[in-house]
């Protein structure tokens, strides 16, 4: 059926299968990072724009 669509498609089964593949690869690589996170890492990361320090200068536009 998508040979009708795009016509032609049968020489790049090549590049369709490594895109699935490198998909995969990313997506799995982010889940074992996600699961091997120390939990310190992770509640700093989450804090991180809540944390305000004393001596941070205003920047340029920021009206107080």
């Amino acid at each position: 059926m998508i040979s009708r669509i795009f016509p032609g498609v049968e020489g790049y089964s090549f590049f369709q299968g490594l895109s699935l593949v490198l998909f995969l690869l990313v997506f799995m690589g982010v889940v074992i990072m996600l699961f091997t996170m120390q939990k310190s890492h992770i509640t700093k990361m989450s804090n991180l724009p809540l944390d305000l320090e004393e001596d941070q200068s205003p920047k340029l536009g920021d009206h107080k």
